[in-house]
């Protein structure tokens, strides 16, 4: 390291401050240009000299890009380094995006673990569609809010993994039937197609640990992305006819249930 001593401090230049740093001399000029951190001295000549106060300031620069802030948040933190409040407002806008990160962290490290456990199972499903399942789901999940998601994450823990992974052979299996009752006209109140509805309910209050809401989500989801959704429970099968209809057909079906 070479410092310029002083009768009161040391001074570094540019090339001496990158070192120190581990910056490059680049990232130090793009700073003071956006007056982020300007040296406090120039020499007679014009090159730039930094003193401790400066080398403090930059270790502040790069905690908060750390943290994950822009270079447009820092300024306007250290602009004011006596009102904690603008610190206070990005870190907390900060700290919700990380938890978004690690919830979905977790999700895929869920969804991870089922898709494996289904692929080492007893019966080896086709790895296509589980892959196509496990997009549905994300995008399902994208629906909710953070609060409805820690609900779910909550209540997977309760239930467990053995479950969660019945639950996640359950539903499509129920799907197909649904579509199978519909495309052969059964009417609803017919006991096998009540059977159906019933297993149909359990799997929905299973997922969603009885949540009117989170239910609800569910039904607007499958009216907006059946096709999609049907074509992986579906392979092979066409599905386009399988439009409004069926989602009337599966309401239909949960009246006829509700009227036992």
């Amino acid at each position: 390291m070479t410092a310029e001593g002083g009768l009161d401090q040391p001074r570094w230049s540019v090339g001496a401050l990158a070192k120190v740093a581990g910056m490059t001399v680049r990232t130090l000029h793009h700073y003071d240009e956006l007056g982020l951190l300007r040296p406090s001295e120039r020499t007679p000549s014009g090159h730039r000299r930094y003193t401790e106060g400066d080398l403090h300031r930059l270790y502040q620069i790069r905690l908060l890009r750390q943290l994950g802030m822009s270079l447009e948040e820092i300024g306007g933190v250290l602009a004011d380094s006596v009102d904690p409040g603008p610190l206070a407002r990005v870190l907390a806008g900060h700290l919700e995006q990380l938890d978004e990160q690690v919830w979905r962290l977790n999700a895929l490290r869920r969804q991870t673990r089922g898709l494996l456990a289904q692929l080492n199972g007893p019966t080896r499903p086709d790895s296509d569609r589980l892959l196509a399942l496990l997009g549905s789901t994300t995008i399902f999940d994208q629906r909710l809010t953070r609060e409805q998601r820690d609900f779910l994450d909550r209540h997977a823990v309760e239930i467990g993994p053995r479950a969660r992974e019945r639950l996640d052979e359950e539903w499509p299996e129920v799907l197909a039937k649904v579509v199978e009752h519909y495309r052969a006209g059964d009417p609803v109140d017919d006991p096998e197609v009540r059977r159906t509805a019933r297993r149909l309910v359990d799997v929905g209050e299973t997922f969603a640990a009885g949540d009117r809401e989170i239910l609800r989500e569910m039904w607007a989801f499958f009216r907006e992305n059946g096709r999609g959704v049907l074509r992986d429970v579906l392979p092979g099968q066409p599905v386009d006819d399988l439009g409004d209809g069926l989602w009337d057909y599966v309401a239909r079906m949960y009246a006829a249930l509700s009227n036992e």
